[in-house]
């Protein structure tokens, strides 16, 4: 895979491409391309669908996977062949990746804002499915019966500031200096990829995202549960 597209260019849906092999695995058919718009599922965020055109045909594309450093584009089988080295366009769901965007930004929002009202905290997870979004917490709090309303306020006063989010490269001496403050161990031979929220500490991070907070629009936070020395705080996007 020469070029992951997405990653430079999250808001073009659009592009061409160019088929370099096809397969069958345990998720079904599968078409490897030089470079790809799809984002492949992974770090919480759901795969983009869309659809692939060949010449005298036409790929669903219903899920996207990374394995062996290539992205394989699962498509639906239509009983046509596929040629290999075949010029193709690529179409993402427009709507899809922006409702993806927006629930990844809006769990790296969650976690930005509860570590900084409750320290004791630190983000290690983050789930970022529509419909069952949560972030996961090393660390407990005490959940007081307006803990929902409290701090969803305080989540929806920053969103209204309207804080730039940009994805940008740092290099490996850049992330060292945050090393100390991340709950897991990075690569220390190469760059790393970061998702930053004006006014709070950028994260590594590979998904794709808002240009602004209000683009997220309203953010719900739905509940917070405990268990052991874990908290999640569970959210929804309006």
């Amino acid at each position: 895979m020469n070029g992951l597209m997405y990653r430079e260019y999250p808001y073009l849906f659009k592009a061409q491409a160019q088929i370099l092999q096809h397969g069958v695995d345990e998720r079904g058919v599968y078409l490897i391309l030089d470079q790809s718009l799809f984002y492949p599922q992974g770090g919480g965020q759901p795969a983009d669908q869309g659809a692939i055109h060949a010449t005298n045909a036409v790929y669903q594309v219903f899920d996207v996977r990374k394995i062996d450093e290539a992205v394989r584009h699962y498509i639906v089988p239509n009983g046509q062949d596929v040629c290999r080295e075949s010029a193709v366009t690529l179409q993402v769901d427009p709507c899809r990746r922006l409702l993806n965007s927006k629930f990844h930004t809006a769990g790296h929002l969650i976690a930005a804002v509860a570590e900084q009202l409750f320290p004791q905290l630190r983000a290690v997870k983050g789930h970022q499915f529509p419909g069952e979004a949560y972030v996961e917490f090393d660390g407990v709090i005490d959940i007081e019966d307006d803990f929902l309303t409290s701090f969803g306020a305080a989540v929806q006063d920053v969103i209204s500031r309207n804080a730039v989010v940009k994805t940008t490269t740092l290099s490996p001496e850049a992330m060292h200096a945050l090393a100390d403050d991340l709950p897991y161990a990075l690569a220390e031979d190469k760059a790393h990829r970061v998702c930053h929220i004006e006014g709070f500490p950028p994260v590594p991070c590979g998904g794709t995202h808002v240009r602004t907070l209000q683009d997220i629009a309203t953010l719900c936070i739905k509940k917070c549960k405990r268990k052991k020395n874990r908290t999640r705080i569970h959210y929804e996007v309006l």
